[in-house]
């Protein structure tokens, strides 16, 4: 009996309980669960729900459609946007009612897929070690987390398509199958046709392979697996080409503007998405400026409030010494396995921020810099994880104890910066861009009785549109509303809708500014005068939007009689 124990005991453990695999499970699931509780924080938002007018058919949504039968297909939003998500989403906003769970939800959990994709992806390419480091600091990874919770840049799709192109391609350099080739391209392709932005990553792994790996890449440059690469591209990204097609190039044409000399303004963008604090001020409300504080609420509102108060405010991680410690240890990983891998990340975040920094009116922003993302983690997985296989570390184990601390503290700092933005979001509120008065506002919009709903600022259409399936008689008065030199015509129709509803922000959420008291003054010298019907305030109590109408000045003057 007991040879038998002790046989049993020193059996192998069967694959689904290894070690190597936990990071494919546990931190797609940590990451999920930090999502959800941020997904009912904010309210929709213009851009987020862009994918969606193409759905309801909110005009002038989708500038290029096919026709097939009798249905209208979407296939490109804007000249680098495609109608990929829209087709995604079609099934679940047609069957269930829009909302920012089933808007939210399905990012999330492509984003968590992303996590075990990445995992995967270094444990099959640089071992069980390095999946760990990355997939813990993909996994708590601020802006990582908010820009697919809430993907209005959008992200989301980018990343997992990139990682699922690599992976593609990591499973034909080991099994030389060309439809594993195919395929990876063909990914590719659909991500082009996704964002024609995928370029600054593309071409950054592309250059890095050809500067890293010269001989291994011209040694599968055969024609027919160049023909198969180009196929799968081509159909990839279809939808794309057919535009351009049509258009002239216009992808090209009107998204190739560059100017040089805004380096430092990139560096800064680069810098503080990396370290996490791009978002304050963008999304939540900031604590010192003028508002409520909203006591805490749920369990989970007083376990961030006190995480807040004992660690203190967090307005950055420590990912920025990491890199540079990553960096440092360089030359002393230069003749092991790690150099090639280091060097392709280095090379490929390069050549992809470098475009992104040259070209007009990009990289700014924390949707542009994001899509380096995983580059930037693989780049550190790699770097840590062979350093702490260094023989002096090895030996006593300290390798592994000094990069287990290492990671603990860097995850850590990443999860106290997470909870500084779920502090500020639960307790402070919202900024006017997300502002969480939006659902208020869709409940009250659906109640008025008028011939249109007249919007006067962006950042209301789309929402509104979407959460209720473009059933409501939205306009949109731009700033070309009672404008001088437009027609006597479109006069007519202005004028006319100031017989109608509207709504709008309240001075300090305006988003085009000056544009609600240009359109006061111009209805004023026609005869008319703003009158307050009702306003809209958010959770904290900020009133954010106003529902009003446009009366003759006798009637608002006897609509103030006591």
């Amino acid at each position: 009996m007991a040879v038998r124990l002790t046989a049993v005991l020193r059996m192998p453990v069967p694959p689904r309980f290894n070690v190597r695999w936990w990071p494919s499970a546990i931190l797609p699931l940590l990451f999920s669960g930090i999502g959800l509780a941020f997904l009912p924080l904010v309210g929709t938002q213009d851009d987020e729900v862009l994918f969606a007018t193409a759905i309801f058919h909110v005009p002038a949504k989708s500038i290029f459609t096919a026709h097939v039968f009798d249905s209208e297909i979407p296939l490109m939003l804007l000249s680098y946007l495609g109608a990929l998500k829209s087709w995604l989403y079609f099934p679940i906003l047609t069957r269930m009612r829009p909302s920012y769970l089933t808007i939210r939800l399905p990012v999330l959990l492509i984003g968590t897929l992303t996590i075990w994709l990445f995992a995967w992806f270094l444990r099959k390419s640089h071992g069980p070690r390095a999946a760990w480091i990355g997939g813990l600091l993909l996994a708590t990874d601020t802006v990582y987390l908010l820009t697919t919770c809430f993907d209005w840049g959008p992200v989301v799709l980018q990343h997992l398509l990139a990682l699922t192109g690599m992976a593609f391609l990591l499973k034909f350099l080991a099994s030389s199958k060309r439809t594993m080739l195919f395929w990876g391209f063909f990914v590719f392709g659909a991500a082009f046709w996704d964002k024609a932005l995928f370029f600054w990553f593309f071409s950054g792994l592309a250059i890095a392979a050809a500067a890293v790996f010269p001989r291994e890449l011209w040694s599968r440059c055969t024609p027919r697996n160049l023909s198969w690469a180009a196929a799968g591209l081509f159909l990839g990204a279809l939808p794309l080409v057919a535009y351009n097609a049509v258009f002239h190039f216009e992808t090209f044409r009107s998204n190739s503007s560059f100017k040089l000399g805004q380096f430092p303004e990139r560096l800064h963008a680069l810098r503080i998405t990396w370290d996490g604090e791009s978002l304050f001020g963008y999304m939540a409300h900031p604590p010192q400026a003028p508002g409520v504080e909203r006591d805490s609420g749920t369990t989970l509102d007083r376990l961030s409030a006190e995480v807040h108060s004992l660690a203190g405010p967090r307005y950055h991680n420590e990912l920025v010494p990491a890199f540079w410690v990553a960096m440092a240890l360089l030359p002393f990983l230069w003749f092991t396995r790690a150099r090639k891998a280091l060097l392709f990340c280095l090379i490929a975040m390069s050549v992809g921020w470098l475009q992104m920094a040259i070209t007009k009116d990009a990289g700014l922003g924390a949707h542009h810099v994001v899509l380096l993302w995983p580059l930037p983690h693989w780049f550190l997985a790699v770097a840590f994880a062979e350093a702490s296989l260094w023989k002096p570390l090895e030996w006593h184990s300290s390798g592994v104890v000094i990069l287990a601390a290492a990671m603990v503290f860097l995850a850590g700092e990443n999860l106290l910066l997470t909870d500084e933005y779920f502090y500020q979001l639960t307790h402070f509120g919202t900024s006017a861009n997300w502002t969480d008065a939006i659902f208020r506002l869709s409940s009250e919009a659906g109640h008025i009785e008028s011939s249109h709903l007249v919007l006067d600022d962006w950042g209301i259409l789309n929402a509104l549109a979407v959460l209720h399936r473009n059933r409501l008689p939205l306009v949109l008065a731009d700033q070309s509303y009672l404008a001088p030199g437009i027609s006597a015509e479109m006069r007519r129709w202005d004028q006319g809708l100031l017989n109608d509803v509207w709504i709008g922000h309240t001075p300090q959420f305006q988003q085009w500014g000056g544009e609600n008291e240009r359109i006061v003054q111009a209805t004023r010298s026609a005869g008319f005068e703003k009158q307050i019907i009702e306003t809209v305030p958010d959770r904290n109590g900020h009133p954010v939007f106003e529902i009003f109408r446009f009366v003759r000045h006798s009637a608002a003057g006897a609509s103030n009689l006591p």
